[in-house]
Protein backbone atom coordinates (compact mmCIF):
# COMPACT_ATOMS: atom_id res chain seq x y z
CA UNK A 1 0.00 0.00 0.00
CA UNK A 2 1.26 3.72 -1.32
CA UNK A 3 1.96 5.85 1.21
CA UNK A 4 -1.14 8.17 -0.53
CA UNK A 5 -3.47 5.28 0.43
CA UNK A 6 -2.06 5.40 3.75
CA UNK A 7 -4.78 8.47 4.40
CA UNK A 8 -7.74 6.79 5.81
CA UNK A 9 -11.16 7.73 4.90
CA UNK A 10 -11.83 9.34 8.37
CA UNK A 11 -9.28 11.95 6.72
CA UNK A 12 -10.81 12.91 3.95
CA UNK A 13 -14.39 14.01 3.23
CA UNK A 14 -17.18 11.42 2.21
CA UNK A 15 -19.36 13.54 0.43
CA UNK A 16 -18.73 16.75 -1.28
CA UNK A 17 -20.61 20.04 -2.21
CA UNK A 18 -20.99 18.81 -6.33
CA UNK A 19 -24.22 18.16 -6.47
CA UNK A 20 -24.11 18.38 -10.37
CA UNK A 21 -21.50 16.14 -10.69
CA UNK A 22 -24.45 12.99 -10.73
CA UNK A 23 -26.66 14.96 -13.01
CA UNK A 24 -23.43 15.31 -15.90
CA UNK A 25 -22.42 11.96 -15.56
CA UNK A 26 -25.92 10.78 -15.89
CA UNK A 27 -26.31 12.76 -19.24
CA UNK A 28 -22.85 11.70 -20.17
CA UNK A 29 -23.36 7.85 -19.70
CA UNK A 30 -26.72 8.18 -21.15
CA UNK A 31 -25.56 10.04 -24.55
CA UNK A 32 -22.67 7.87 -24.46
CA UNK A 33 -24.85 4.39 -24.97
CA UNK A 34 -26.66 6.06 -27.62
CA UNK A 35 -23.32 6.55 -29.40
CA UNK A 36 -22.32 3.25 -28.86
CA UNK A 37 -25.62 1.79 -30.40
CA UNK A 38 -25.37 4.41 -33.17
CA UNK A 39 -21.52 3.27 -34.13
CA UNK A 40 -22.28 -0.40 -33.46
CA UNK A 41 -25.70 -0.05 -36.10
CA UNK A 42 -22.83 1.96 -38.48
CA UNK A 43 -20.58 -0.65 -38.37
CA UNK A 44 -23.16 -3.18 -39.56
CA UNK A 45 -24.82 -0.85 -42.65
CA UNK A 46 -21.18 -0.49 -43.78
CA UNK A 47 -20.15 -4.09 -44.02
CA UNK A 48 -23.97 -4.66 -45.81
CA UNK A 49 -23.16 -1.63 -48.08
CA UNK A 50 -19.06 -3.42 -48.66
CA UNK A 51 -20.46 -6.46 -49.45
CA UNK A 52 -23.34 -4.42 -51.76
CA UNK A 53 -20.46 -2.74 -53.97
CA UNK A 54 -18.32 -5.69 -53.85
CA UNK A 55 -21.34 -8.12 -55.91
CA UNK A 56 -22.54 -4.84 -57.81
CA UNK A 57 -25.70 -4.48 -56.27
CA UNK A 58 -28.12 -1.88 -55.57
CA UNK A 59 -25.90 -0.19 -52.29
CA UNK A 60 -28.25 3.28 -52.38
CA UNK A 61 -30.25 1.89 -49.64
CA UNK A 62 -27.21 0.77 -47.42
CA UNK A 63 -25.45 4.59 -48.72
CA UNK A 64 -28.23 6.58 -47.60
CA UNK A 65 -28.52 4.51 -43.90
CA UNK A 66 -25.04 5.21 -43.42
CA UNK A 67 -25.23 8.85 -44.28
CA UNK A 68 -28.23 9.23 -41.67
CA UNK A 69 -26.19 7.35 -39.11
CA UNK A 70 -23.49 9.77 -39.59
CA UNK A 71 -25.19 12.62 -39.38
CA UNK A 72 -26.91 11.58 -36.13
CA UNK A 73 -23.60 10.75 -34.59
CA UNK A 74 -22.36 13.59 -35.41
CA UNK A 75 -25.04 15.39 -33.32
CA UNK A 76 -24.60 13.46 -30.57
CA UNK A 77 -20.47 13.90 -30.43
CA UNK A 78 -21.68 17.54 -30.16
CA UNK A 79 -23.90 17.37 -27.15
CA UNK A 80 -21.68 14.77 -25.65
CA UNK A 81 -18.81 17.63 -25.76
CA UNK A 82 -20.89 20.28 -24.22
CA UNK A 83 -21.19 17.55 -21.10
CA UNK A 84 -17.57 16.40 -21.14
CA UNK A 85 -16.38 20.75 -21.08
CA UNK A 86 -18.42 21.07 -17.90
CA UNK A 87 -17.79 17.74 -16.18
CA UNK A 88 -13.69 18.65 -16.58
CA UNK A 89 -14.10 22.26 -15.35
CA UNK A 90 -15.47 20.75 -12.12
CA UNK A 91 -13.12 21.58 -9.28
CA UNK A 92 -10.91 18.38 -8.92
CA UNK A 93 -10.16 19.47 -5.34
CA UNK A 94 -13.90 18.84 -4.66
CA UNK A 95 -14.54 15.49 -6.07
CA UNK A 96 -13.46 12.28 -4.13
CA UNK A 97 -11.54 9.44 -5.54
CA UNK A 98 -14.99 7.73 -6.32
CA UNK A 99 -16.02 9.99 -9.05
CA UNK A 100 -12.65 11.06 -9.77
CA UNK A 101 -12.45 7.58 -11.23
CA UNK A 102 -15.76 7.71 -12.67
CA UNK A 103 -14.80 11.34 -14.71
CA UNK A 104 -11.45 9.42 -16.11
CA UNK A 105 -13.85 6.73 -16.88
CA UNK A 106 -15.76 8.36 -18.86
CA UNK A 107 -13.25 10.94 -20.65
CA UNK A 108 -11.21 7.37 -21.76
CA UNK A 109 -14.76 5.58 -23.41
CA UNK A 110 -15.55 8.87 -25.68
CA UNK A 111 -12.08 9.10 -26.09
CA UNK A 112 -12.46 5.45 -27.58
CA UNK A 113 -15.48 6.38 -29.07
CA UNK A 114 -14.88 9.02 -30.88
CA UNK A 115 -11.98 6.99 -32.28
CA UNK A 116 -14.08 4.21 -33.49
CA UNK A 117 -16.13 6.96 -35.37
CA UNK A 118 -13.38 8.47 -37.15
CA UNK A 119 -12.07 5.08 -38.45
CA UNK A 120 -15.76 4.45 -39.77
CA UNK A 121 -16.12 7.77 -41.58
CA UNK A 122 -12.83 6.95 -43.09
CA UNK A 123 -14.31 3.39 -44.19
CA UNK A 124 -17.63 4.96 -45.54
CA UNK A 125 -15.50 7.68 -47.29
CA UNK A 126 -13.50 5.07 -48.94
CA UNK A 127 -16.35 2.92 -50.11
CA UNK A 128 -18.12 6.26 -51.60
CA UNK A 129 -14.88 6.82 -53.49
CA UNK A 130 -15.62 3.16 -54.83
CA UNK A 131 -19.07 3.77 -55.93
CA UNK A 132 -17.90 7.17 -57.28
CA UNK A 133 -15.22 5.28 -59.63
CA UNK A 134 -18.07 2.45 -60.59
CA UNK A 135 -20.36 5.76 -61.41
CA UNK A 136 -18.13 7.56 -63.46
CA UNK A 137 -17.26 4.13 -65.37
CA UNK A 138 -20.65 3.73 -66.07
CA UNK A 139 -21.09 7.18 -67.28
CA UNK A 140 -17.77 6.79 -69.79
CA UNK A 141 -19.19 2.79 -70.84
CA UNK A 142 -22.84 4.97 -71.62
CA UNK A 143 -21.34 7.64 -73.69
CA UNK A 144 -18.74 6.05 -75.23
CA UNK A 145 -21.35 2.54 -75.98
CA UNK A 146 -24.25 5.25 -78.13
CA UNK A 147 -21.59 7.37 -79.76
CA UNK A 148 -19.92 5.52 -82.48
CA UNK A 149 -22.49 2.47 -83.17
CA UNK A 150 -22.23 0.72 -86.71
CA UNK A 151 -24.83 1.28 -89.05
CA UNK A 152 -25.78 -2.22 -89.51
CA UNK A 153 -26.35 -2.05 -85.47
CA UNK A 154 -28.06 1.48 -86.57
CA UNK A 155 -30.26 0.01 -88.79
CA UNK A 156 -31.22 -3.50 -86.76
CA UNK A 157 -31.94 -1.13 -83.71
CA UNK A 158 -33.22 1.67 -84.48
CA UNK A 159 -36.57 1.25 -82.58
CA UNK A 160 -34.79 -0.35 -79.75
CA UNK A 161 -32.08 2.75 -79.43
CA UNK A 162 -35.07 5.11 -79.79
CA UNK A 163 -37.13 3.56 -77.25
CA UNK A 164 -34.33 3.49 -74.74
CA UNK A 165 -31.96 6.07 -75.83
CA UNK A 166 -33.56 8.45 -72.99
CA UNK A 167 -33.83 6.11 -70.25
CA UNK A 168 -30.20 6.00 -70.78
CA UNK A 169 -29.65 9.42 -70.58
CA UNK A 170 -31.67 10.05 -67.65
CA UNK A 171 -29.68 7.19 -65.76
CA UNK A 172 -26.14 9.16 -66.96
CA UNK A 173 -28.14 12.08 -64.97
CA UNK A 174 -28.92 9.91 -61.97
CA UNK A 175 -25.48 8.32 -61.90
CA UNK A 176 -23.95 12.02 -62.08
CA UNK A 177 -26.05 13.31 -59.23
CA UNK A 178 -25.32 10.24 -57.44
CA UNK A 179 -21.73 11.50 -57.74
CA UNK A 180 -22.40 14.80 -56.83
CA UNK A 181 -24.08 13.91 -53.73
CA UNK A 182 -21.36 11.53 -52.88
CA UNK A 183 -18.90 14.30 -53.18
CA UNK A 184 -20.88 16.54 -51.76
CA UNK A 185 -21.16 14.00 -48.78
CA UNK A 186 -17.78 13.34 -48.49
CA UNK A 187 -16.63 16.85 -47.92
CA UNK A 188 -19.38 17.02 -45.38
CA UNK A 189 -17.37 14.35 -43.33
CA UNK A 190 -14.59 15.59 -43.84
CA UNK A 191 -15.52 18.68 -42.69
CA UNK A 192 -17.25 17.21 -39.52
CA UNK A 193 -14.14 15.35 -38.26
CA UNK A 194 -12.28 18.17 -38.44
CA UNK A 195 -14.72 19.91 -36.00
CA UNK A 196 -15.09 16.80 -33.97
CA UNK A 197 -11.29 16.71 -33.69
CA UNK A 198 -10.95 20.30 -32.62
CA UNK A 199 -13.67 20.24 -29.81
CA UNK A 200 -12.27 17.36 -28.78
CA UNK A 201 -8.45 18.79 -28.62
CA UNK A 202 -9.71 21.49 -26.52
CA UNK A 203 -11.69 19.44 -24.10
CA UNK A 204 -8.08 17.28 -24.29
CA UNK A 205 -6.05 20.64 -22.78
CA UNK A 206 -8.62 20.74 -19.84
CA UNK A 207 -8.18 17.12 -19.05
CA UNK A 208 -4.36 17.66 -19.20
CA UNK A 209 -4.84 20.86 -17.02
CA UNK A 210 -7.36 19.48 -14.63
CA UNK A 211 -4.83 16.01 -14.64
CA UNK A 212 -1.72 18.56 -13.59
CA UNK A 213 -4.12 20.37 -11.17
CA UNK A 214 -5.11 17.31 -9.50
CA UNK A 215 -0.77 15.93 -9.63
CA UNK A 216 -0.68 19.20 -7.56
CA UNK A 217 -3.21 18.13 -5.41
CA UNK A 218 -1.69 14.82 -4.54
CA UNK A 219 1.67 16.07 -4.26
CA UNK A 220 0.49 18.58 -1.67
CA UNK A 221 -1.18 15.49 0.19
CA UNK A 222 1.80 14.05 -0.21
CA UNK A 223 4.12 16.21 1.26
CA UNK A 224 1.30 16.74 3.83
CA UNK A 225 1.51 13.05 5.04
CA UNK A 226 5.37 13.36 4.60
CA UNK A 227 5.01 16.26 7.31
CA UNK A 228 3.17 14.89 9.23
CA UNK A 229 4.88 11.61 9.50
CA UNK A 230 8.42 13.31 10.28
CA UNK A 231 6.60 15.59 13.15
CA UNK A 232 5.06 12.23 14.41
CA UNK A 233 8.63 10.71 14.84
CA UNK A 234 10.15 14.12 16.47
CA UNK A 235 7.21 13.93 19.45
CA UNK A 236 7.50 10.24 19.56
CA UNK A 237 11.29 10.76 19.88
CA UNK A 238 10.53 13.93 22.22
CA UNK A 239 8.52 12.03 24.28
CA UNK A 240 10.80 9.23 24.64
CA UNK A 241 13.10 11.38 26.02
CA UNK A 242 10.99 12.97 28.47
CA UNK A 243 10.05 9.67 29.53
CA UNK A 244 13.87 8.47 29.75
CA UNK A 245 14.31 11.87 31.72
CA UNK A 246 11.53 11.43 34.53
CA UNK A 247 12.84 7.76 35.56
CA UNK A 248 16.19 9.01 35.07
CA UNK A 249 15.04 11.68 38.04
CA UNK A 250 12.91 9.05 39.82
CA UNK A 251 15.83 6.57 40.18
CA UNK A 252 17.92 9.97 41.54
CA UNK A 253 15.28 10.86 43.96
CA UNK A 254 15.41 7.18 45.27
CA UNK A 255 19.28 7.18 45.76
CA UNK A 256 19.52 10.53 47.15
CA UNK A 257 16.80 9.61 49.61
CA UNK A 258 18.70 6.09 50.06
CA UNK A 259 21.81 7.63 51.37
CA UNK A 260 20.19 10.34 53.13
CA UNK A 261 18.66 7.88 55.01
CA UNK A 262 21.49 6.11 55.95
CA UNK A 263 23.70 8.84 57.12
CA UNK A 264 20.36 9.91 59.88
CA UNK A 265 20.82 6.31 60.81
CA UNK A 266 24.40 6.24 61.46
CA UNK A 267 24.21 9.88 63.00
CA UNK A 268 21.46 8.65 65.80
CA UNK A 269 23.75 5.53 66.09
Amino acid sequence: MSSFDAITLEEQPLYQDVPEFDDINRQISNTLLDVNNGLSNLNKNLNFLQDAIDKDQNAQKYHQNSSKLISRLFELFKSVSDDTRRLNQLDPSLLNKSQTFVKDKLNTSLKRALQDFNELQSLYTSLEKKMNEKSASLISHETEGGSEPSSREQQQQQQVVIEYEPLNAEEVEYQRALIEERERDIENISQGIEELNQIFHDLSNIVVEQGGLIDNIESNLYSTLHDTQRASKHLHKADRYQRNKRKLCFWLSVIVSVVFLFLVLIVVA
